[in-house]
């Protein structure tokens, strides 16, 4: 679908049917990927993990239908569920076999030494990065779980206006006292309330409908400003880490940072219209999101044990930007047999 539906002008984009999210679901998924593979210059990872996992937080609160915030707390809790606790699972199981397959082999033999061979399923039940080693994209889902319960049941006694400035307010609070703690709440019930802040200010953005009626000059511009101030905030706090509740130097500028990031990300979806690419992308986020990590390790195990590259191999950008695009190529069929498993849940998307 075009995101210049008729009769919008053609030099305007209207955002009634959001369609760019597409793209902006794509751009968030292709910087995970090279976010986590190996040899990307240390400027481009600060950039990234300053807005890409903020960034699909808002997106998920961007795509909640208000309509959808009447039914009932159980009725949205049970859907919540539906939709991610199968994919959590199965792909745990898949990371699980992966990692009991290759532990021993290379770098994971140093990496994974002392562990015992259930340790990981300790990770299945803290939804902790730093416990699901075998696969540490995964603690997304049960951080997305709880915060998408967590506003579905507050806007039954908030409204949109005050449900955003409360966790706003309290997010904004707890990244700037945080102090890297070394003790963590379970299913990311620490993390939870500064992933509620961009969930709900992405759907306060939805039903103000901010964007409506933007003119592509304006989106440019608005891409060029946020993206300028984004590299200048991001040159100050340093590295963030949103998944260990590490807020950078500067943790006040945390959230502004990462808003930027969403704001140019934003801007620059709406400049085009959605291709194939971005639309089989955005549809699969929740299988990519958690199986390019493995197919990451995947390609770099096959290309040392194949001699095309040496134990030692200097990675660079070049090796990101390929090893990333073949992880998510991987993914193609991938996909395509999930699809076809009868508990397969995981064509939704956050």
């Amino acid at each position: 679908m075009s995101i210049y539906p008729y009769p919008s002008p053609r030099n305007q984009v209207s955002f009634d049917r959001y369609d760019f999210v597409d793209n902006a679901k794509a751009i968030g998924m292709v910087l995970v990927v090279l976010g986590h593979s190996r040899g990307l210059p240390d400027y481009l990872v600060r950039l990234i993990f300053s807005f890409h996992v903020p960034l699909f937080f808002f997106i998920s609160g961007f795509l909640i239908k208000s309509g959808k915030l009447d039914a009932p707390i159980s009725r949205n809790a049970k859907k919540v569920l539906q939709t991610l606790v199968i994919p959590y699972f199965l792909f745990f199981l898949l990371a699980f076999l992966y990692w009991l397959a290759t532990r021993n082999i290379g770098a994971k033999a140093l990496l994974t030494a002392g562990q015992t061979w259930y340790s990981p399923v300790v990770g299945l039940f803290t939804g902790l990065e730093s416990d699901l080693f075998v696969d540490p994209p995964l603690w997304f889902f049960p951080c997305l779980i709880m915060t998408a319960i967590t506003y579905h049941a507050s806007r039954k006694f908030l409204t949109l206006t005050a449900s955003t400035c409360i966790f706003g307010a309290l997010a904004f609070v707890i990244t700037l006292f945080w102090k890297d703690s070394p003790f963590r709440l379970p299913l990311s019930l620490d993390s939870m309330w500064v992933a509620l802040s961009f969930y709900a200010i992405g759907q306060y953005v939805r039903e103000k409908n901010f964007f409506s009626n933007i003119k592509q000059g304006y989106l440019f511009l608005i891409f060029i400003i946020a993206a300028a101030l984004l590299v200048c905030a991001v040159g100050l706090n340093g590295k963030v880490d949103f998944a260990n509740m590490h807020f950078g130097r500067w943790p006040a500028l945390y959230m502004l940072t990462a808003m930027l990031g969403i704001v140019a990300t934003f801007a620059f979806s709406a400049l085009f219209p959605v291709s194939g690419i971005s639309a089989w992308i955005s549809k699969n986020t929740l299988t990519i999101f958690p199986v390019h990590f493995i197919f990451l390790s995947l390609i770099r195990g096959v290309m040392v044990s194949l001699h095309a590259i040496p134990g030692d191999y200097a990675y660079g950008i070049e090796w990101s930007v390929v090893s990333s695009v073949l992880a998510i190529l991987f993914c193609v069929p991938f996909v395509f047999f999930l699809r076809r498993l009868p508990v397969s849940n995981t064509r939704h998307s956050p």
